[in-house]
């Protein structure tokens, strides 16, 4: 019993699991990317213009 507890605990963080992880924080974050510039395509702004009126942060 604690045998095979202790096999899925050492199967549970693998080489393949950490590499679709970062696939998929890629994946969200470029997407999340896309959908701020689409919004600002529509409203007809451009992500430097927003820099340069201080929108970015100060």
């Amino acid at each position: 019993m604690s045998n095979q507890i202790e096999e899925e605990q050492r199967k549970f963080v693998t080489p393949k699991s950490i590499i679709w992880f970062i696939i998929a924080m890629t994946v969200m974050s470029g997407y999340y990317l896309m959908v701020n510039i689409g919004l600002m395509k529509v409203q007809g702004m451009d992500f430097f213009y927003l820099w340069n009126t201080g929108a970015g942060g100060g």
